[in-house]
């Protein structure tokens, strides 16, 4: 099917995002392809978020919402879109205005004519694309050198999962496998979770580098950190849900990887070479902590399902 066969909704889960949520708007209302209606859903936000949205007046529709984390409020705003196809992106996020225009590029007609289901090979169920920061401190410029947000292909070259800063998904395939879960309260895992469910269904997914998104990246070491440690901890939690993608021996990984000053210095040496000493410096410091710091959050968030589990336990 053509872009414009179809109708197109886009989705914003926001939490406290008064100081960004007015770009992120204004960028959605300039796009080449229009969507058909822009939704914000307020996750309970304590700050300005609500009257920095109340300006845009009838062009978007805000739903309010108690907090319940990222996935709760996209489904809240899938549920309540009308549209043959969901995209999504964040509310400190800028999309450039040919991003929903790439994105439904990716979808075609051939893609409803191929067989689905479990183990065929099915229609496109989601199209994703690049998510670029937006400028600042050393450690934004990393998110990007390691294109820690985009789309990564798996040793098939298929991909696994989109991420939800830069995605369009078709909502009955959505609907189809259960929508995001709702147990991921914090952002990281997520994504991953629901699209081994939607390639579990026979859907597929592609790529679109000419959909681009521009992102308030995580600006310190410590927020860089923070978010590496959610991850781990989301990654945990599809652990307990799908045990093939469980990781053993977390501690003594993190250990091993923390203990090799050798590959500090080739990866210090190696990032040198393109980013000079200083930076290079930089990078070769969060490559070393970049995995293990996941790690610990695995770790952490296995043991937190244990005490859960435990204490739920008659």
């Amino acid at each position: 099917m053509s872009a414009r066969d179809v109708t197109v909704s886009v989705v914003v889960p926001a939490w406290n995002a008064g100081q960004t949520i007015g770009t992120t708007v204004s960028a959605l209302l300039m796009q080449t392809a229009a969507p058909d209606e822009i939704i914000i859903v307020d996750d309970g936000s304590t700050d300005e978020t609500i009257e920095a949205l109340a300006g845009f007046g009838d062009a978007i529709k805000v739903i309010r919402r108690p907090n319940g984390g990222p996935s709760a409020a996209r489904n809240t705003g899938v549920r309540e879109a009308t549209s043959d196809l969901i995209a999504f992106t964040d509310s400190d996020c800028v999309p450039e205005r040919n991003w929903l225009a790439g994105l439904l590029a990716g979808f075609d007609t051939s893609d409803s004519a191929q067989p689905k289901g479990v183990g065929g090979v099915g229609g496109v169920g989601g199209v994703g694309g690049l998510v670029r920061g937006v400028g600042g401190s050393l450690t934004g410029e990393y998110v990007d050198v390691v294109r820690l947000l985009d789309p990564e292909p798996d040793t098939r070259g298929e991909i696994p999962y989109l991420i939800t800063a830069n995605a369009c998904f078709r909502r009955s395939a959505l609907l189809e496998v259960g929508l995001f879960d709702e147990g991921f309260r914090r952002p990281g895992g997520e994504e991953a979770e629901l699209g081994y469910r939607l390639r579990q269904a026979g859907y597929r997914f592609r790529l679109a580098p000419s959909a681009l998104v521009h992102h308030h990246h995580r600006q310190s070491i410590g927020g860089l950190i923070r978010t590496l440690m959610n991850y781990g901890a989301g990654a945990a939690r599809i652990a307990s849900l799908w045990p093939t993608h469980r990781i053993e021996h977390p501690l003594r990984r993190m250990l091993r990887h923390l203990a090799s000053p050798r590959a500090l210095i080739r990866r210090w040496r190696q990032r040198t070479v393109d980013y000079g000493w200083r930076r290079g410096l930089y990078f070769a410091l969060l490559d070393h902590l970049r995995h293990p710091v996941f790690l610990l959050g695995y770790r952490l968030g296995t043991r937190k399902s244990a005490n859960q589990r435990h204490h739920s336990l008659p």
